[in-house]
């Protein structure tokens, strides 16, 4: 029974619930919006800063005829709502009631389906991201490996020069000349992360091409094409796995500071960054808790996706299982 218990790790089962929470949230995008306007940007002014919990009732003004939207159009991109919302006393008939379960941010704006699309881009962001650092990381970190000579000099040298840049100094770069879009984002910070995600492709290439496997494959007359990503890339795919998924913490980590510093996606976009660049002057005029829940939000992410690294690369060391058993 203690073996059992032993066995549970409890920061990493509640990691690992929190991701996929975050990702069913930003799956569902709208749909789980109270707020479904385009970027949940609808204002009421007079519900600015609400405590999370508060109620307020309304009646629908329309002001013009709102367009019908089908289900997918709504899930993917919200809806155009031309009615305004009148706040009335939860006595008046015909009144609808809404609880903003975060509370509203200074324009009234409801801050749960803020965050959740905020979550759709951050994590869209991110994940591309990533896996612009694999294409260009594993490709170039695998012929500088498999080859060597004048291809892995050259390779290196371009990864010291990527390497030694400071990260958010080139994503400016990048996002100045290119402009603050979501692919000049993404571009941006894939290029911060491939350096390391090459040199640990190079490293793993280096070792396995000698190996008897890749001897036996060179004798047969295989092409190099063939034993470089039908033989030695599956065998070192554990490491590569366990990068990917620290760089998804770092990503995240990237693009809301990119947004905090206003060069990342523009307002009325929710991201996670802006969003707490919104949010966190509240802090000096008494509202700590409206403050502080985009933080919390932000950092049980990264630290999550932190702990599902660890847990990985614990799966995977030989030694420490043996140690364990």
């Amino acid at each position: 029974m203690n073996q059992v218990f032993r066995k549970i790790d409890p920061i990493y089962h509640f990691s690992l619930i929190y991701i996929l929470l975050c990702t069913i949230l930003a799956l569902g995008g709208y749909l789980f919006c109270l707020d479904q306007s385009r970027y949940c940007n609808a204002q009421l002014p007079s519900l600015a800063l609400s405590s999370p919990g508060s109620t307020a009732c309304f009646m629908k003004s329309v002001e013009s005829e709102t367009p019908r939207t089908d289900l997918i159009t709504i899930w993917w991109s919200g809806k155009e709502d031309y009615s305004r919302k009148i706040p009335v006393p939860a006595t008046q008939s015909g009144s609808v009631c809404e609880t903003y379960w975060l509370g509203t941010d200074r324009y009234g704006r409801d801050l749960y389906s803020r965050l959740v699309i905020g979550l759709r881009y951050s994590l869209m962001v991110s994940i591309l991201s990533v896996l612009i650092s694999l294409i260009i990381g594993v490709g170039l970190g695998s012929l500088a490996g498999y080859y060597g000579g004048w291809t892995d000099q050259i390779i290196s040298y371009v990864i010291n020069v990527f390497w030694s840049m400071p990260t958010i100094l080139l994503s400016f770069v990048v996002l100045m000349v290119f402009g603050r879009n979501m692919g000049s984002i993404m571009v941006a910070i894939g290029l911060t992360m491939w350096g390391e995600m090459a040199r640990l492709v190079r490293g793993q290439c280096l070792a396995a091409k000698e190996l008897n496997y890749v001897k036996a494959s060179r004798v047969l007359g295989f092409s190099d094409f063939r034993i470089l990503f039908r033989h030695i890339l599956p065998n070192i795919s554990g490491p590569i796995w366990i990068q990917m998924s620290s760089n998804f913490g770092l990503a995240i980590l990237l693009e809301s500071g990119l947004s905090f510093l206003g060069m990342g996606l523009q307002p009325p976009v929710p991201t996670l960054g802006n969003i707490l660049q919104e949010q966190y002057t509240l802090a000096y005029g008494g509202n700590l808790m409206l403050a502080m829940i985009p933080v919390i939000v932000l950092v049980l992410l990264i630290v999550s996706f932190h702990q599902l690294t660890q847990k990985f690369r614990e799966s995977r060391d030989v030694r420490l299982k043996a140690a364990q058993a």
